[in-house]
């Protein structure tokens, strides 16, 4: 919402969105057979895919990856595919753009954490669910969890709001929220008014 009196990113100008992406159609796009997401060499053809449907997701919107009940993702193609579409995610390759992950299951969501774990990278994905619920896959240390939890709860968040909640020094409110925007599990936005500029941190659509 505009401000009184002030300015606002254009991501501000309208509710930020999602995009979803059927999984089964790449499944049939890639030659699987089935709901069994496997090898590295189908994982290479999927990023390719998931790259570009990425790069079509508008600005400010999260691209929801919707795979079928059941299934079966290994850790060669989750590392080959949506790992590696993670790593550019936070090198700054698709700009405000976040990739979530929707009804994995159990089984899936292991390898996913085996890889990452795996590989030592610092890449938090997001697991969500059409509830509502949300889970971490990777590491993320209990203060940015925290954060996160808030942000998710209420939706939007700045420094301000979490130095009344939970008591925080402003500088640290704001180096928590930054650090997560840095990692894509939140989107930004800021205004600019009489008072200067403020960050509004928001959580992903789903």
């Amino acid at each position: 919402m505009k401000p009184h009196g002030g300015l606002v990113n254009p991501l501000e100008k309208r509710e930020a969105s999602l995009a979803e992406y059927d999984m089964g159609a790449l499944a049939r796009l890639v030659g699987i057979k089935g709901r069994h997401y496997l090898t590295r060499e189908i994982g290479e053809k999927a990023y390719e895919i998931l790259e570009s449907q990425l790069t079509k997701t508008p600005e400010g919107e999260s691209l929801v990856l919707v795979f079928p009940p059941n299934q079966l993702v290994d850790s060669s193609f989750a590392d080959e595919s949506i790992v590696r579409l993670g790593e550019q995610i936070l090198k700054g390759k698709f700009g405000e753009r976040c990739m979530l992950l929707q009804g994995l299951t159990e089984d899936s969501t292991k390898n996913f954490r085996a890889v990452l774990k795996l590989r030592g990278i610092k890449l938090p994905l997001l697991s969500v669910a059409e509830d509502g619920a949300w889970e971490v896959l990777g590491n993320l240390e209990d203060s940015l969890l925290e954060t996160l939890k808030l942000v998710n709860r209420y939706r939007r968040m700045t420094a301000s709001d979490m130095v009344s909640r939970k008591g925080l020094a402003v500088n640290t409110a704001s180096t928590r929220l930054k650090r997560l925007h840095n990692l894509h599990l939140v989107r930004r936005e800021y205004e600019v008014s009489e008072k200067g500029l403020q960050y509004i941190y928001h959580r992903w659509q789903w």
